[in-house]
């Protein structure tokens, strides 16, 4: 017997790593659409084995392993799955999938070039691209869209949300509350006991209930959030400029300035069309530098900053 295993050499055993696969499989599900329940894939090498994901995208795994972030691990994922599924996700999903990986203007060029007449009569379409406006602070846009996707199936949760969030934003709070609500009521909330319930499982993907920036804000919103929750929950949205920049004004307001600033920096250089986190963050760079008495602190970053107000006329 160890004849033969030193004639044929001994196989490397495939070892999954865990972490991964827990990583992969939430951000497979984001990408095609699916919330709760256990997913069904296979993976197989060009010797037919069946593979874990971390060899089947050894690549994405390799870049992974050295990224902290949520978002970043889960963007890199994407791009990877893109590889298979881009042409394989309906429409719909593929414009989910740029504003989740916070390129909601991808996702405006993708349906540009790729939706066509019957796909504005395909609800799940129009409720996609109403919560792309939403991100994108088109409410207009988005409130008319939900609607129409409403109009063709009233049962929309996607489009409900993408609604609620507008109507919100264009001062009909108790339009948008009336909404919430009702997902409420109809939600496997009602299935849960009291002390089983957080804010993260309201408002989180996998449970389908109110997977809302503007909710989640609105929740976040009492003294017994802390910093653990916030970031909790911050995994959730960091594709929304919204929820970014209220996650800075916490840091602010809780006395945690440095990190504030920080944050709405961050989101003003990747949403550079979001007025509050620019505006907020000159705003809150100057009061930081008159603070620590540092002129040159953050200089380019202030540079960057007055270049893009001046150029939309923002005071």
């Amino acid at each position: 017997m160890s004849f033969f295993k030193g004639l044929f050499g001994k196989s490397t055993p495939i070892v999954e790593d865990k972490a991964f696969t827990v990583d992969f499989e939430d951000a497979l599900k984001r990408y095609i659409g699916v919330t709760g329940g256990d997913l069904v894939y296979e993976f197989k090498d060009k010797n037919g084995n069946i593979i874990p994901p971390s060899h089947a995208f050894e690549g994405a795994y390799n870049q992974w392993k050295g990224i902290q972030s949520t978002w970043d691990k889960r963007g890199v994922i994407f791009a990877a799955l893109d590889s298979i599924y881009f042409n394989r996700i309906p429409k719909a999903q593929v414009i989910e999938r740029f504003v989740i990986d916070r390129y909601p203007e991808k996702a405006l060029q993708f349906a540009a070039s790729n939706l066509n007449e019957t796909d504005y009569t395909d609800p799940e379409v129009l409720a996609s691209l109403a919560k792309c406006h939403f991100i994108l602070l088109h409410f207009d846009e988005s409130i008319a869209l939900a609607q129409k996707a409403l109009a063709l199936d009233e049962n929309n949760k996607k489009a409900k949300i993408a609604l609620a969030d507008s109507l919100h934003f264009t001062g009909k709070h108790q339009e948008a509350h009336e909404i919430y609500e009702t997902l409420l009521k109809n939600s496997l909330l009602n299935e849960w006991k009291s002390d089983e319930i957080n804010v993260l499982q309201l408002v989180d993907f996998k449970n389908d209930i109110i997977n809302s920036s503007v909710y989640a804000v609105a929740l976040l919103s009492v003294p017994e959030a802390d910093e653990t929750i916030w970031n909790a929950v911050a995994e959730e949205f960091y594709y929304s400029p919204y929820f970014r920049s209220q996650h800075a004004f916490w840091y602010i307001r809780s006395g945690e300035s440095l990190k504030g600033v920080v944050k709405l920096l961050a989101t003003a250089q990747e949403f550079p069309w979001y007025r509050d986190a620019v505006v907020n963050a000159q705003n809150s760079i100057l009061q930081f530098r008159e603070q620590t008495q540092s002129d040159d602190l953050w200089e380019n970053e202030l540079h960057y900053l007055t270049e893009i107000m001046q150029k939309n006329n923002w005071n």
